[in-house]
């Protein structure tokens, strides 16, 4: 695909920490921090042999984040 900029696996890796904080902090009442970076890195996996890589933080965002909505939150 021309102009499609390509991420290194380092700059996944980047990004997809930067969506782990993003949904650390968004539901935080939901999960624990290791559970949600646990979450996104898994997701993630589903991606490895992907061509394109431009698009897998937004796809992993999505599906993470699906998965905290639905559930309930936590006591404290």
């Amino acid at each position: 695909m021309p102009g499609v900029q390509e991420l290194t696996p380092e700059a996944l890796d980047v990004h997809l920490h930067r969506v782990s904080d993003q949904l650390q902090r968004k539901f935080n009442d939901r999960a624990d921090e290791r559970e949600i970076e646990s979450a996104v890195f898994e997701e993630a996996q589903q991606f490895r042999d992907a061509r394109v890589t431009q698009f897998i933080p937004v796809l992993v965002q999505h599906a993470v984040q699906e998965r905290f909505r639905r559930r309930p939150r936590r006591r404290r």
